[in-house]
């Protein structure tokens, strides 16, 4: 299975200034995204590695798609493009973790997004997530997160399946 996972807020924002516009400050999300991901594959770009501290994140099998940077971080693997790095996958889960240009560019390849709504908006971001179209995604699940110490703003964790088109060729 590939799927992506993102965090957006109303206007369909994800970044700013190489960050999330919201920083860090949903907490439950981030735990969320841990536990989706971890003891899988992850695929980012090179700017996205860079916005985590051009590190791997733990527990999980890192790639990072590049057209010409190479770290020597040994727990991080480097691919040419999507399917390069969908061939170096070692896990049945894929995820797509970000940015804006390789969702983009894989959004036809993913079976199924796991996407987070936040409940404002942010107008000095710079970076968007493609519109989610309800003629190619079902909504399968919806937990919904208030406003707490843990979460700076009430969000929702949002899962999508792809509808399968008969005419669909993979």
């Amino acid at each position: 299975m590939k799927a992506a996972i993102v965090a957006m807020d109303r206007s369909n924002a994800i970044g700013y200034d190489n960050d999330l516009p919201w920083g860090r400050s949903l907490k439950d999300d981030l735990a969320n995204f841990r536990n989706v991901t971890t003891g899988q594959t992850v695929i980012m770009g090179r700017k996205t590695f860079e916005s985590i501290g051009s590190r791997p994140l733990p527990n999980r099998q890192n790639i990072v798609i590049s057209r010409s940077t190479k770290d020597e971080n040994t727990n991080v693997e480097w691919a040419s493009d999507p399917d390069n790095a969908y061939q170096m996958a070692t896990s049945d889960e894929i995820y797509v973790i970000g940015g804006a240009g390789l969702w983009q560019s894989t959004l036809e390849d993913l079976d199924r997004l796991y996407v987070t709504y936040v409940d404002a908006d942010f107008p000095e971001a710079t970076v968007f997530f493609p519109q989610i179209s309800c003629e190619e995604w079902q909504e399968i699940d919806r937990q919904h997160f208030e406003a707490d110490e843990r979460n700076a703003y009430s969000f929702d964790i949002v899962t999508y399946d792809r509808i399968i088109d008969q005419n669909r060729r993979d």
